[in-house]
């Protein structure tokens, strides 16, 4: 029942925040006009940013790329674009996954969200006081060693994946108190989702439960300040348009695969994605 309610907050936080959206966007018309960059062009990348970010790779990565190399504006304008480009089709993402896939332990849930948001607006308030430098060689070495284990894992187990749907008490404790640390630390610029990926595997969980946690989590943060983005109206109207429109048929697209893939498959994916963070992580 839980899970069933969440889902419907994630969709109704979702449609609220589309309505809003579209409705300044229309009545900031001719800024819209005036911007750079081609409509059918980025709604076609966004279409597909939406669609792989469905597997736990970061749209604000994939975002940021298509924001610098299409030369769509001044860079006081990406934060508030990544965050408004997420809104919607994360809210679809957490929508989606939560009614399709497996039975997650409310708890658990709870749990973890909960603290990758107290995390994230303790690690907000610690911007500018830590080496960010430092942070990310520790995630990066913390990453390389995750992807290890989850391989060691894998082999031990003769390729069997994890099937668990919740998580004892013991592991739970565990994951909620990464879950604060590693929402700090994302405030920081530094992607978390392959870590949760790795952190769930690792616990036992099955892929789909992980790729729903991840993205749900992952969901929870841009709700949250979606607001403040759009009462600032500092955002690429044009980008964040087509990431409302047609990134949301990508994210419909992509959930829609991702829960029909076998767990086994799915399993490689989520390594794949890690790997790729790891090689991102070790470049500006």
């Amino acid at each position: 029942m839980f899970q069933q309610i969440l889902s419907y907050i994630f969709l109704g936080a979702g449609i609220l925040f589309g309505i809003a959206l579209l409705r300044l966007i229309h009545r900031d018309r001719e800024i819209l006009r005036s911007e750079q960059g081609s409509f059918p062009l980025i709604a076609f990348f966004e279409t597909i940013i939406f669609i792989i970010a469905s597997l736990g790779i970061s749209d604000y990565l994939q975002n940021t790329l298509l924001f610098k190399y299409a030369k769509l504006g001044d860079d006081k304008v990406l934060p508030g674009t990544l965050v408004a480009c997420g809104l919607v089709p994360g809210a679809i993402f957490g929508f989606s996954l939560l009614k399709s896939g497996d039975a997650i332990d409310p708890m658990m849930m709870i749990a973890c969200g909960g603290c990758v948001l107290i995390g994230s607006f303790v690690g907000s308030r610690m911007v500018g006081k830590f080496d960010s430098a430092k942070i990310r060689k520790i995630m990066q070495v913390a990453l390389i060693a995750s992807f290890v284990l989850v391989i060691v894992k894998t082999v031990v187990s003769a390729g069997a994946v994890g099937t668990a749907t919740s998580l004892p008490m013991g592991k739970l404790i565990l994951a909620a108190a990464l879950c604060f640390a590693t929402g700090a630390i994302n405030m920081f610029g530094i992607p978390m989702k392959p870590t949760w990926t790795a952190m769930f595997l690792i616990l036992g969980l099955s892929p789909i439960v992980t790729l729903t946690l991840v993205l749900v989590v992952a969901g929870l943060c841009p709700l949250s300040g979606g607001i403040n983005v759009i009462r600032r109206g500092v955002y690429h109207r044009k980008q964040v348009l087509c990431a409302v429109t047609f990134g949301s048929v990508g994210a419909l697209i992509g959930t829609s695969l991702a829960v029909s893939i076998p767990a086994n498959i799915l399993n490689v994916v989520l390594l794949g994605v890690m790997l790729i963070a790891i090689i991102t992580m070790f470049k500006k």
